[in-house]
């Protein structure tokens, strides 16, 4: 079986592209549920970073992010997190003090994913702080 040179390219690309991905994907990922008032869920995939005071720290990547609408409405969230599903009352956060505090704290934990989520994003996050319900 003959390759040409095209195919072969295209195939070490591929392969190329699915290294580096797995080199620099998040290491956590958890799912976030938020319920409105109409009885309506939603959910999102999002990173995570455990605070020292015992507070968990999500991002939103853009303001109108639906879930985040959802958020400031009605605090009441369950974050799916290393297998196991829990109750938090969330507040989000969008102050420049607050980007400042958690910023590095998601560098720290994702680091170079992290900062090409900023690099392709070019927008400051939105931190939201989850505390057990």
């Amino acid at each position: 079986m003959q390759i040409n040179r095209r195919t072969f390219v295209f195939a070490a690309v591929g392969l190329a592209g699915f290294a580096a991905w797995s080199a620099i994907r998040p290491a956590e990922m958890a799912v976030l549920q938020v319920f409105d008032g109409r009885g309506q869920d939603y959910f999102a995939s999002l990173w995570v970073v455990d605070d020292p005071s015992g507070f968990v720290w999500i991002r939103a990547d853009r303001p109108d992010e639906r879930w985040l609408a959802v958020v400031a409405a009605s605090p009441k969230v369950e974050l799916r997190r290393r297998g196991r599903t829990r109750t938090y009352h969330a507040v989000v956060y969008d102050t420049p003090k607050a980007r400042a505090y958690v910023a590095p704290r998601f560098r720290a934990k994702y680091g170079f994913s992290d900062r090409l989520r900023e690099w392709r994003s070019g927008r400051d996050t939105i931190p939201v702080r989850l505390q057990l319900d």
